[in-house]
């Protein structure tokens, strides 16, 4: 039996780097293992990559610089990309069974589907619900606050990464009919039995305001029985090694190979996220099944506090960031304590297998694309 042909609309795809790139990319690598034909639309960022076995097709030339500003993205940018959605919909609709358009930026998936007369096998992805979000910026944030309504309203199939955003997309759109479907984790990637560097914090990730990594390099300086290490890309790299200004205790790796990322993660002492604004954070769920707990700091946005970290059992979420360095500071003397986290931490990664994962939504598609 042939298996429906799939459209994921992504603003970037692997190797880019971030949490929707990761999920797609490793979704969608398995559902083409699986018989699915799959066919990504993107931007070209880094650059045009083949990836796998995997049908790209970059439908802008726009780099990354043309496309994103520091915690944000061009008005330009997205409306060029967001065209070239709605002119790649139209002239290939015929083409595909399935269409999926992840979150970002929004007006792509309002222009993308207004292409499709039939919408029942139609899907948009939440990673977040941000109206509140939005609309604390004001103008012209307000206008993605529309956007985000628009969606809400004009698909019929929503995706959400976690119950937490299930939870927001019914209580601020009242749209009660989406599917939770997690993002995973590659846990046989992570799992090890090493000995951990005692004091040694990492931190991977994006690199922008909103991930708070200045706030915390400024509470780190003076704890020279700790050692934290950054890895990641994006807009803060140069502001961020500034602020190290040779502090022996703090290095700033930026983009590393795979191979010494798993290496890095995998001696670490604790895992730390310490954004404003979090979905879910694949990152957190890597660092678990590696054995090691998830130091989070909460906030009104921060999901990941919600959903993924449990205080006092996979990890520790703090009030703030002085709350923060006090807790690390008692389970430095707690070796007991900090063996149930880790312990826990990697148990409760168990569900979240990225094979798991991809199950979900291949049976979700073919359920939709059959009735």
């Amino acid at each position: 039996m042939d298996l429906p042909r799939v459209l994921s609309v992504n603003e970037a795809f692997f190797p880019h780097e971030g949490g929707a790139e990761k999920r797609a990319y490793e979704i969608l690598s398995r559902l083409s293992k699986r018989g699915f034909k799959v066919t990504i639309a993107t931007n070209p960022f880094p650059g045009k990559n083949e990836v796998g076995d995997l049908d790209i097709e970059y439908i802008t030339n726009l780099s990354e610089n043309k496309y994103f500003k520091q915690n944000s993205r061009r008005l330009l940018g997205v409306n060029h990309f967001s065209s070239s959605v709605k002119k790649y919909v139209r002239e290939h609709k015929h083409d595909f069974d399935i269409f999926n358009f992840d979150e970002f930026p929004l007006i792509h998936a309002i222009k993308g589907i207004r292409e499709l007369k039939d919408r029942k096998t139609a899907f948009f992805t939440w990673h977040e619900v941000l109206r509140q979000f939005y609309t604390e910026k004001g103008f012209p944030w307000k206008v993605a606050a529309s956007w985000e309504e628009k969606v809400s309203k004009e698909f019929k199939n929503h995706i959400t990464v976690s119950s937490t955003i299930s939870s927001l997309l019914n209580s601020i759109y009242s749209v009660n009919n989406s599917v939770v479907i997690q993002n995973g984790v590659n846990r046989k990637e992570f799992q090890n039995s090493y000995e951990k560097e005692w004091g040694k914090i990492v931190y991977v990730g994006r690199l922008e305001p909103h991930k708070r990594l200045d706030k915390m390099i400024e509470v780190f300086k003076k704890e020279t029985d700790l050692q934290l290490q950054i890895i990641g890309s994006g807009s803060q790299l140069k502001y961020l090694k500034s602020m190290v200004n040779g502090n022996k205790n703090i290095k700033i790796l930026g983009h590393v190979e795979k191979s010494r990322l798993l290496e890095e993660v995998k001696h670490s002492w604790l895992f730390v996220m310490p954004s404003y604004r979090e979905g879910f954070s694949i990152a957190s769920l890597e660092a678990m099944a590696a054995s090691v707990p998830v130091l989070t700091v909460d906030s009104s946005f921060n999901y990941a506090a919600n959903e993924v970290v449990r205080d006092g059992y996979n990890g520790i979420i703090s009030s703030d960031f002085s709350d923060m360095i006090n807790r690390i500071r008692g389970l430095y003397k707690d070796e007991d304590g900090w063996r149930a986290m880790s312990k826990n931490a990697y148990d409760f990664t168990s569900d979240y297998d990225w094979d798991n994962i991809a199950d979900k939504l291949a049976n979700l598609y073919l359920s939709s694309w059959s009735a």
